[in-house]
């Protein structure tokens, strides 16, 4: 879907896992994978259950391999969640790299943990941000809006920004230096200016926010105008049939940021009349809260699955781990059954199985042995016992012998947040794997099987 070539023609042919341990340490476990194109990439949809991307694309209005556009929807907002460090960053830019093609959609991806202040994040900051990465990319494609489309923004930038005393300063600021094309060069630069602010400049950044709270259905039909020209202007260009955002990093929210994003503010963001695709955490579909009804979707990334409820290895889910392993460290640097013993221990959690094995490095020689990788677990053990309380050890210890649904409670979103508690396909948890290496744990399995033997 790339100018005729495949997404694979992409990767390098001449790339290795490496070999040397010492290179294995630079690796990063927390950077997110451009899909296919990245040599690391592995393909875990078979790993994951009853997730499949189907379902997803098919909610966009696209079916069929390979893909088309069956249904061209004028709006639709989407959630896509999961644990963090499950895979979803890497699966959003593989589905914007599928999508974003001349009979599909013209893909605009804002990255909000990158661009913005994950930890001071409104609803207003998302607006603004995605408004500009709209015109940003339309502006490095070429693609051209008539000025006649983009007068609502210059006026709603000229009355409610530039006219109002306590953003004045920053409209100046905009304003000031080298002369800058009016239409879409300018509002470029509003609007880049604008994220920056919102990222970085706490005066400034609380002005826009009350200006955009204020002046917000103004605003959001002067967006919705733009987005409608940027949808004709695309198709014109067979570029894309419809503008889809993609809104990755959201997920990263602190607990009350991320309520306030996707349920207080919900009705603001969907003001604006397009195709959404956002990223949310994976306990805030727990609540007890109408959030099913705010959005028209839902979709669940699953953590990979690497035992099944009887205990036994789900071997798609084991193959896909140490693949993903194998891809940051070759074969020969492991001793024999250290590989396997990192993957159970890391859950089915890609990114846990990177910070063990950047843990193992730590107490390692020249290559992983037992003594390193059951170090790197102690260590991550410690770090849950700084967070979980005893009655959370219980909990865990329960739903470990269930095989339905976990209570939709406040321990049970609480542990799901700090991923004491893994979900996998069909609302099948377990707790993480180096919670069960712990005293605490087994501790509270023994009081638990003498209640049950009493």
């Amino acid at each position: 879907m790339d100018g005729g070539r495949s997404v694979s023609e992409h990767r390098s042919d001449t790339w290795a896992a490496p070999d040397d341990i010492w290179e294995v340490s630079q690796l990063r476990f927390d950077e997110a994978l451009d899909g296919e194109r990245d040599p690391r990439w592995v393909d875990t949809i078979a790993a994951r259950g009853s997730y499949q991307l189907r379902y997803l694309y098919r909610s966009l209005g696209v079916d069929g391999d390979p893909p088309v556009l069956m249904a061209a929807h004028e709006k639709g907002y989407t959630l896509f969640c999961g644990h963090r460090g499950c895979g979803k960053s890497t699966e959003l830019r593989r589905i914007r790299n599928e999508l974003d093609h001349p009979d599909l959609y013209y893909v605009v991806f804002a990255d909000a943990a990158q661009e913005l202040d994950v930890n001071n994040l409104r609803y207003q900051d998302i607006l603004f941000h995605v408004a500009g990465k709209l015109m940003g990319r339309l502006e490095e494609d070429g693609i051209r809006i008539d000025r006649e489309h983009l007068r609502r923004l210059e006026q709603w930038f000229n009355e409610r920004v530039v006219l109002q005393e306590e953003t004045r300063a920053f409209a100046a600021d905009v304003t000031s230096g080298a002369r800058v094309e009016p239409g879409m060069p300018f509002l470029g630069k509003v609007f880049g200016q604008i994220s920056t602010a919102l990222k970085t400049n706490n005066t400034h950044k609380e002005a826009l926010r009350r200006t955009l709270q204020n002046y917000f259905t103004d605003f959001a039909g002067a967006f919705n105008h733009l987005i409608e020209a940027a949808r004709d202007a695309v198709r014109d260009a067979k570029k894309g049939r419809r503008v889809l955002f993609v809104v990755d990093g959201t997920d990263l929210l602190r607990d009350a940021d991320a309520r306030a994003l996707f349920e207080l503010d919900v009705h603001q963001l969907q003001q604006v009349r397009g195709v959404f695709l956002y990223c949310a955490p994976i306990h805030l579909i727990y609540e007890n809260i109408p959030i099913r009804q705010n959005f028209d979707h839902i979709f669940k990334l699953p953590m990979i699955k690497i035992k099944e409820a009887d205990g036994s290895r789900n071997e798609p889910g084991f193959s896909a781990m140490r693949e993903i392993l194998h891809r940051r460290a070759a074969p020969g640097l492991f001793d024999e059954g250290v590989a396997d013993y990192l993957i159970e221990h890391s859950g089915g959690h890609p990114r846990d199985l990177l910070r063990l094995l950047l843990g193992a490095f730590q107490r390692a020689d020249d290559r992983f042995d037992f003594e390193s990788v059951r170090m790197a677990v102690r260590d991550a053990a410690s770090e849950f016992r700084r967070t979980l309380q005893t009655g959370d050890y219980e909990a865990l210890a329960r739903l470990d012998s269930l095989l339905h649904t976990p209570p939709h409670d406040d321990q049970t979103r609480n542990l799901l947040y700090n991923l004491a508690l893994l979900e996998y396909n069909d609302y099948f948890c377990r707790s993480h794997p180096v919670i069960r290496t712990t005293e605490a744990y087994r501790a509270a399995q023994g009081r638990i099987g003498s209640a049950a033997g009493e």
